[in-house]
């Protein structure tokens, strides 16, 4: 069984021209209904992602919410994918979204959150790749944290049975955050920043208290953030660091397909996450911690997260 913390499947349809059918096994797409079958796929966390690109720079929009969970809906209703809305979902029999807002800018105050929830939405972004009124980004030239306001959406998320997702936060932030969160937070998409120093990966403070927390991180398939070859094996490098540091229990996969443009090499699309499991097992995983990697640290997050 396969769970993924991250995949941007409303993206790829709102963006792209003529895409085929999600049911469809189509050559050379990152991931659809066919290739998350091959995989094991249960859980998807599939995102709403609100920005669009202005000509060389990204102005978030509302709209584009709604328009990703028509998508959500659509592939739900078609092709009989279930949307997770309580913690019971999670043991539905077939495939599984948990719809995830990626970046909370387009929230006016803590209170709308209430209504994202009446439509669906499991999990939130506290930032993209902006620093908004919430808190700053990992691409921040000063991250002053949390903000007031950030910490009130945490604990509102929360109270909601929310998932707080911290992929993307910068540092300080992240630790602002897991330091005010009473249920376990995700880390959705990234690595480890002291295998590969890059923005978007996760230092060991933030690693630390992530532990701390009960949460997971989900390691991702982001070329640039693994290596300057990336491979399912130069992954399972951030794997054995974070697993030696802080322990297996902290790792979980979020691939982040159909968002990304270049796949690392031997992980050109979602059948083929086994060549990473056979990766973390090359580089010493038992069994067990493979599974628990694979779905059940995502899994024991959920049921503490969801309500």
């Amino acid at each position: 069984m396969f769970a993924d913390l991250h995949q941007d499947i409303a993206f790829y349809f709102l963006t792209s021209l003529n895409p085929p059918p999600f049911d469809q096994d189509a050559e050379g797409r990152q991931s659809d209904l066919p290739k998350l079958r091959r995989a094991g796929a249960d859980l998807v966390f599939a995102a709403a992602f609100p920005f669009v690109n202005t000509y060389g720079s990204w102005s978030p929009d509302s709209r584009l919410v709604l328009e990703a969970l028509k998508v959500y809906y659509a592939v739900s209703e078609r092709h009989g994918v279930k949307i997770v809305e309580k913690r019971g979902d999670l043991y539905a029999p077939g495939l599984k979204f948990l719809i995830v807002l990626e970046g909370a800018d387009v929230l006016h105050t803590a209170d709308d959150l209430r209504l994202l929830h009446k439509l669906g939405v499991r999990a939130v972004g506290l930032t993209w790749n902006l620093d908004n009124k919430w808190g700053h980004s990992c691409y921040s030239k000063r991250d002053r944290g949390l903000t007031p306001e950030g910490e009130e959406l945490v604990e509102k998320a929360q109270r909601l049975g929310i998932v707080v997702d911290l992929a993307h936060a910068g540092t300080r932030t992240a630790l602002d955050a897991i330091a005010v969160a009473r249920r376990p937070v995700v880390i959705s998409h990234a690595n480890a920043r002291a295998v590969r120093p890059h923005p978007r990966n996760v230092d060991d403070a933030v690693l630390k208290a992530l532990a701390d927390n009960g949460g997971v991180i989900g390691l991702t398939f982001i070329s640039s953030t693994i290596s300057e070859t990336p491979s399912p094996r130069e992954l399972a490098k951030h794997a054995a660091y974070i697993k030696e540091k802080f322990g297996a229990e902290l790792l979980a996969v979020g691939t982040d397909y159909l968002g990304i443009s270049k796949t690392p090499e031997g992980l050109e699309s979602v059948d083929k996450v086994d060549r990473l499991f056979a990766a973390l097992r090359e580089a010493g995983f038992t069994r067990e911690e493979v599974e628990a990697v694979a779905w059940r640290n995502a899994y024991r997050v959920l049921r503490e997260a969801l309500d």
